[in-house]
């Protein structure tokens, strides 16, 4: 077994959960008495343009990556580069956007941030 993938998952997650936490000791503390604040809702659509861009990068590399077998035309190495940039800020997002260290929010990211990793691995790793 490829623990390459695994280790990706792992360093990805370990990023985007450390940066959550980070952030959140950061932060000015809560009153007492008040939920945490939520994240502003024009945010969202930054996530969304974030991923948008990590997804259709990545996708074109292990498209590529994987037909680069037959026909022999490789992306260049600058497009490894910008994935990477883009996985990294698709995983710092969360801690940015003001995302409060609850259990249920370091769930979805630790979940999040092992498929990016995991992505990330698989598009390096097709290319011939």
């Amino acid at each position: 077994m490829n623990p390459a993938p695994l280790l990706s998952a792992a360093a990805c997650v370990t990023l985007a959960v450390g940066a959550l936490a980070i952030a959140h000791r950061v932060r000015p503390a809560v009153p007492e008495g008040e939920p945490p604040p939520e994240p502003h809702p024009v945010l969202s659509s930054i996530g969304s343009g974030l991923l948008s861009g990590f997804i259709l990068l990545t996708g074109f590399l292990v498209a590529t990556g994987w037909a680069a077998r037959t026909t022999g035309t490789l992306p260049p190495r600058t497009l490894y580069a910008a994935d990477l940039a883009a996985g990294t800020a698709v995983l710092l997002y969360p801690a940015l956007a003001g995302l409060p260290f609850t259990p249920r929010y370091t769930t979805a990211v630790t979940f999040f941030a092992a498929l990016v990793g995991y992505t990330l691995s698989l598009a390096v790793q097709l290319r011939p």
